[in-house]
C-alpha cells in the first residue's frame, strides 16, 4: 500500500509543477516590414509618374474634352449626355455597353468589334472588366459616351496585355452606353 501511496504523491507533485505561470514564447526572428513597406513606396512613386504623364495627355492630346479627377484615382470625361434617363447606375443594375482601349498615343489595344456589346451587372458581376472600367460605368448615365484616363493600376496592371500592352502602361478607355 505504501508504494500507491507514493506514487499518488508523485503525481499530485507533478501536477503542482506542471501547471505553474504560462512562459511567452519569443519569436526566433523579427519582420521587419521592408518589403511591403517598399512596395507601397515604389507603387506611390509610379502612380505619381503616370499622374503626370496622363496629365500631359490630357493638356496636349486631349485639350478639347474636360476631364475630372474621380475619388477613385482615375480622369474621366463624359462625351455624351442625351436628354432622357440622367440616373447613373446603382448595385445590381444591369447596364448595356461597348468599349475600346487606347494607349496614351492612341493606339488601338482592345477595339469595340473585339469586346462587342457587354452586359454587366454593376457590382455584382464576375465578369473580367479592368477596375478602373468598372468604377466608369458608375459614372455613366443612359445613352452617354465617357472616356477615362485610366493608371495602370486600375486597367491592365503589372502584367499589361502580352504582346500588345506593355506592363505598368495607363490606358484611355472610350465607353459607350446603350
Amino acid at each position: 500500500m505504501r508504494p500507491n501511496l507514493l506514487i499518488i504523491c508523485a503525481l499530485i507533485g507533478v501536477a503542482f509543477v506542471a501547471c505553474g505561470q504560462p512562459e511567452v514564447r519569443k519569436p526566433v526572428q523579427k519582420r521587419s516590414g521592408g518589403f511591403m513597406e517598399g512596395s507601397v513606396q515604389r507603387n506611390k512613386a509610379m502612380f505619381a509618374q503616370e499622374s503626370i504623364e496622363i496629365e500631359n495627355f490630357i493638356k496636349s492630346q486631349d485639350s478639347i474634352d474636360t476631364y475630372q479627377q474621380s475619388e477613385g484615382g482615375f480622369w474621366y470625361s463624359i462625351q455624351t449626355n442625351l436628354p432622357g434617363n440622367s440616373t447613373q447606375p446603382k448595385k445590381g443594375d444591369t447596364v448595356i455597353f461597348r468599349y475600346a482601349v487606347y494607349d496614351l498615343a492612341m493606339n488601338p489595344i482592345v477595339s469595340v468589334l473585339d469586346n462587342g456589346t457587354i452586359e454587366y451587372q454593376v457590382d455584382q458581376s464576375h465578369q473580367e472588366l479592368i477596375t478602373g472600367l468598372r468604377e466608369g460605368i458608375k459614372l455613366s448615365t443612359p445613352k452617354s459616351e465617357l472616356k477615362l484616363v485610366l493608371p495602370s493600376i486600375m486597367a491592365y496592371g503589372y502584367r499589361g496585355l502580352p504582346g500588345t500592352l506593355a506592363p505598368n502602361t495607363p490606358v484611355l478607355v472610350e465607353i459607350y452606353r446603350d
